[in-house]
This record gives C-alpha cells, structure tokens and sequence, in this order.
C-alpha cells in the first residue's frame, strides 16, 4: 500500500450539503439543539456557505445555497436533486499541491488544474467522483 507523504493522516473537515430549502434545514437543525454560525458568500463557487458546527473538534455541516443558477451546485441539485454533495478532507498548509501530484500520478482525476480559493480562506480541489467511488471528494489546505 502507497503511503501518501502527508506529516500527519488528513481529517474530516466537512461534508458540504447542497440545498434548495435551507430554512427548513436550519429549523430541523435548530430543533436538534444546533445553528448555524458562519454564513459566506464564494463566488468563485457560486454558491453561499452556511456551517453548522458539530460537537466533534473541527468537523462542521456546510450548507452549499446556490447563488449562480449556471453553477456546478445548481447544476447537481438539477440533475440529483438536494443532498450531501461532497466530503471533505483538510490537510496541513503546504502540502495540498504535493498531494494533488500524488493523486493524479495514482490516476485520480481532479476538478481543477490548480487548487482555487473555497471558504475559510482555504484552497480547494476536488476529487472527480468518477475516480473516487462516485463520491465527490474536496481536499483543502488553509492558505498560507
């Protein structure tokens, strides 16, 4: 088995819900004892983020609200209807290029040539689900 190079195992960061009626999100998850903390804007993604952290250390809901009806989240909720979108694995900074080097040289396909800019100040790229077991797999890195 291949190792990966990385300094430490990458960690659950999120798993990104796409939505198209996230008031009565937010009230279920309000009923459940939990709300929604950070609200923001990625153009570059066409969408706005809401994350609903979770009692667990660093793992959050991110509620993906399409802003751009032309974009890929408007497009999934079009062609699968709302639901959990992707998963998402942080790794430490610097060494997001390195693994994406390593995920193509293993034949992994990913959406983006270069990371690009998500939440949190972070970059991006994710894993084609094609590749990936039909799951949709963001790796990030926060920028350094």
């Amino acid at each position: 088995m291949a190792t990966s190079g990385l300094s430490q195992p990458a960690f659950l960061n999120h798993i990104g819900i796409a939505v198209s009626a996230l008031p009565q999100l937010a009230q279920l998850f309000q009923i459940l004892g939990l709300s929604f903390k950070n609200q923001e804007d990625v153009p570059e993604q066409g969408v706005r983020t809401h994350f609903l952290p979770l009692p667990v250390v660093q793992t959050q809901l991110e509620f993906l609200e399409v802003t751009d009806p032309e974009g890929t989240v408007a497009k999934f909720i079009e062609k699968r209807g709302p639901g959990i979108h992707h998963l998402s694995f942080q790794v430490k900074t610097g060494e997001l290029d390195p693994l994406c080097a390593t995920l193509r040289k293993a034949g992994y396909r990913l959406t983006y040539d270069a990371p690009k800019k998500g939440a949190h100040q972070m970059r991006v790229n994710f894993i084609h689900p094609a590749t990936a077991g039909g799951i949709l797999i963001e790796v990030m890195e926060a920028q350094g």
